[in-house]
């Protein structure tokens, strides 16, 4: 999944299944997931929790939540641990 044009839809499905999975484990419910994926350019996404915090992340990028950052292919809980300092 690392790269533009190296992904498909299966593996960036399962890696947000994922991140959305370990966020649900630390008690932050995502209540939409939007995906853009558009043939020969990054892969975008975006999760919204019940709480309105959102989590954009762009494949080549990586995740944001505006004021904190986290590398493409971060560990879904370290994608956790962005979207619970947010809060801060």
């Amino acid at each position: 999944m690392s790269g533009t044009g190296k992904h498909n839809a299966v593996s960036v499905a399962r890696y947000l299944d994922s991140v959305v999975e370990v966020l649900r484990s630390a008690g932050i419910a995502v209540v939409e997931v939007d995906i853009d994926l558009v043939a020969a350019a990054p892969v975008r996404a975006q999760l919204v929790t019940s709480a309105g915090r959102v989590l954009r992340w762009r494949e080549d990028l990586g995740w944001s939540t505006g004021a904190r950052v986290a590398e493409p292919v971060s560990h879904p809980s370290e994608v956790a641990r962005l979207a619970i300092l947010s809060d801060e």
